[in-house]
């Protein structure tokens, strides 16, 4: 079974100085022009072997084990050292 078209009673007719107002607005605009989102990159993490004292590693993983239960970030030993180094980074 077709569908019936519906009816173009209420559409709006266009005036030939609108149809040129509008050509001529849209003529000076470049193609692509528009707004671009630029997300960004995503960090590659990589893997890497460090030594830490027994004592460190093990508030560490406390830390992180606290966090999980918690419920808070960071909730891995990695993560905690992220932004461990991070912050020392950003302070030197």
């Amino acid at each position: 079974m077709a569908l019936k078209k519906p009816p173009f009673t209420n559409r709006r007719i266009v005036t030939e100085a609108e149809a040129d107002a509008l050509a001529n607005r849209l003529a000076d605009r470049p193609y692509g022009d528009e707004k671009v989102v630029v997300e960004p990159v995503p960090e590659i993490l990589t893997r890497t072997t460090i030594s830490l004292p027994q004592n460190t590693l093990r508030e560490i993983e406390d830390l992180a084990l606290y966090n999980k239960r918690v419920g808070i970030a960071p909730k891995s030993v990695s993560a905690i050292i992220r932004d461990a180094l991070d912050a020392y980074l950003k302070k030197i």
